[in-house]
């Protein structure tokens, strides 16, 4: 069978695709069912349908769930496009009949969740108070090609240096909002609090939290230890979580690299202090990656207009 726009458009159906996605992502007919409010029959009947549609198996049904044949992942892949274009289409109408109203999905990195998307999420809430915000954390080797299929809307965080090389990165425009320093913390009664400056020479036999090697963070950590001339400290935890890595800190010895936003609430509360190393460092630019081919719906501008406007009140001094 050789098919053409106008079979698919004929015989396809948009709701099929949809659950045909959240199978996917819930790896299970049963919790797919449950997310989207059907019954297993119900989807089973609609993969069905798909499947003869295209006369080929889209899902391999085994013991651990359902994963995607090559052709279900062909499909996804387009799918994930065609129902972001259409999340967009119902925003546009729903701000065109009812007022600002809509959906926005922002994934971001640890480096920007701390103050800068809190701050943004506030402004938008009082502008518009029924839109949807769905934050979903990562590190960008899952969030990128989200953005370019649009799962997500925008990615905030940290701007890599090197990150033109990637497969999406043609796919993808950034806009730069500030630059990030970076600190590095222990609890406030640290042996070491107090004493200025501080190497990293004397903190290296001290246990670390580290981000793990996947991360940005990381190979700037890796970086300032070779430029001391240092290998990676022997007593390390690797966690990207905040919280876990401040309950790390209050044994008073563990020492962790932060961003200084991160840095700063906890500081605040006299949780944290940052030890002087006497030189600042620098974290990198902190900014918004978006699709270059896709144009924004009405509530992603609006959430983009509250994020440069926190960004403003970032450079400003004004607490966020």
């Amino acid at each position: 069978m050789k098919f053409t726009p106008m079979s698919v458009a004929r015989k396809l159906k948009f709701y099929q695709l949809v659950v045909f996605d959240q199978v996917l992502q819930s790896g299970s007919l049963l919790r797919a069912a449950q997310a989207l409010n059907l019954t297993q029959p119900a989807v089973t009947k609609i993969i069905h349908e798909l499947e003869s549609y295209f006369d080929a198996p889209l899902l391999i049904r085994g013991n651990r769930g359902v994963t995607a044949t090559e052709l279900g992942e062909l499909v996804v892949r387009r799918a994930k496009s065609l129902l972001a274009e259409l999340r967009s289409l119902t925003d546009e109408v729903n701000a065109f009949q009812e007022g600002t109203s809509g959906h926005v999905m922002v994934g971001t990195l640890i480096s920007a969740s701390s103050s800068l998307l809190p701050r943004a999420m506030q402004l938008l809430k009082q502008r518009a108070p029924s839109v949807l915000v769905s934050l979903r954390v990562g590190q960008m080797d899952q969030l990128f090609p989200a953005l370019a299929v649009g799962e997500v809307d925008l990615v905030v965080g940290r701007v890599p240096d090197d990150w033109g090389w990637r497969n999406e990165s043609p796919m993808l425009e950034v806009e730069v909002l500030y630059g990030e320093a970076l600190c590095v913390v222990a609890g406030a009664q640290h042996p070491l609090q107090g004493r200025s400056p501080v190497s990293l020479a004397d903190l290296h036999g001290y246990p670390w939290v580290l981000p793990t090697r996947d991360s940005l963070l990381r190979r700037t950590a890796d970086r300032l230890f070779a430029e001391a001339d240092l290998g990676t400290p022997a007593n390390v935890v690797e966690s990207l979580s905040i919280l876990t890595n401040i309950s790390l800190m209050q044994d008073q010895q563990t020492v962790a690299l932060m961003p200084f936003e991160a840095t700063r609430q906890f500081a605040d509360a006299g949780m944290l202090r940052a030890l002087d190393l006497g030189t600042p460092l620098q974290f990198g630019n902190i900014g918004y990656f978006h699709a270059a081919n896709r144009d924004l719906g009405p509530a992603a501008r609006l959430f983009r207009e509250c994020l440069e406007q926190a960004s403003r009140e970032h450079d400003q001094g004004t607490p966020a």
